[in-house]
């Protein structure tokens, strides 16, 4: 019993803890509040959650490092995978098996890339969830069991569904609230890491990242205001920032070299005045070529 019971513990503080590692972090109560935001839309948090358990599941059963599993290392590029894939396709049997399959085909090239980068003192961070989440798109138009999914197309058609002509009102409210174009992609952008293209998301996050650490939170304002800045000033289409919100690369790369991988600091915040343009230009050049292949950028940038 004794054993059962840690193995348990084990897959509860790893599932939990894949969600806050998006974030560089371990905090259960940001873990949480994270997966709440997961399930804004039903279908990708039940993928994402799904994703996550198969993932772990297969790293207890293969002998794989217990303390990745606890942490989270193994469950996050997982559950990116699985919300990307529950937003974009319809459930169905063919649906839940192939997502079953990307989340262990992820996890091996998670662990793959481990014993690559790992020599090199480099982490992996979500170039796994990029490998996963492009073979599953490029594959998909292979199977006839697999639909796209329509969900966000005709949004208020969807809400009258949940809560009549009340929601409605109430979602278009809180939309009404928040004016400025800057902050709202900042929160559309905070969402999107989450695929949750919504700003009740962006809001979410950003106070459970200014809970959980206020160096974190001033950093993913930082990061997206210099990149902000960096587009006015050179005249460069911010539009895409509305239109994609790829901002989240700009999120994430601040808060992992300004604070999380080097020591806060004025210098590592000068720092990514130098850095941040470079991820700008990487940015907009890779999108030429992805628009190309028909594969969405997500987090290569930050990569």
């Amino acid at each position: 019993m004794e054993k059962i019971g840690n193995t348990l513990r084990l897959q509860a503080e790893g599932f939990l803890n894949s969600y806050a590692q998006i974030f560089f972090s371990d905090n259960r109560w940001f873990a949480g509040l994270l997966l709440i935001v997961s399930f804004i839309d039903v279908y990708a948090g039940a993928a994402g959650a799904v994703s996550v358990f198969t993932a772990n599941a297969a790293a207890s059963s293969m002998g794989f490092s217990s303390w990745h599993t606890r942490k989270g290392y193994y469950g996050y590029n997982r559950l990116l995978v699985g919300l990307g894939f529950g937003l974009t396709f319809q459930p169905g049997l063919a649906f839940y098996l192939l997502l079953v399959v990307a989340a262990l085909l992820t996890f091996l090239f998670t662990i793959a890339l481990q014993g690559v980068l790992y020599k090199y003192a480099l982490p992996y961070l979500s170039i796994p969830f990029l490998l996963g989440i492009w073979l599953v798109m490029m594959a998909s138009g292979e199977f006839a069991g697999l639909g796209l999914s329509v969900r966000g197309v005709y949004v208020h058609n969807e809400l009258f569904a949940i809560g009549g002509k009340w929601l409605i009102d109430r979602v278009e409210w809180f939309n009404q609230l928040i004016s400025s174009q800057l902050i709202r992609t900042y929160l559309f952008s905070l969402g999107a890491i989450f695929f949750q293209y919504n700003l009740l998301a962006g809001v979410l996050i950003a106070l459970g990242i200014l809970v959980y650490s206020r160096i974190a939170f001033f950093l993913s304002v930082y990061g997206f205001f210099m990149a902000w800045l960096f587009y006015r000033v050179t005249g460069a289409d911010i539009s895409i920032l509305g239109y994609t919100y790829i901002g989240f690369n700009y999120i994430l790369t601040s808060i992992a070299v300004g604070g999380f991988f080097l020591i806060p600091s004025r210098w590592s915040y000068l720092w990514l005045i130098w850095l941040l343009p470079m991820v700008i230009l990487v940015t907009l050049s890779l999108q030429k070529i992805f628009a190309f292949l028909q594969l969405g950028l997500y987090a290569l940038p930050f990569n």
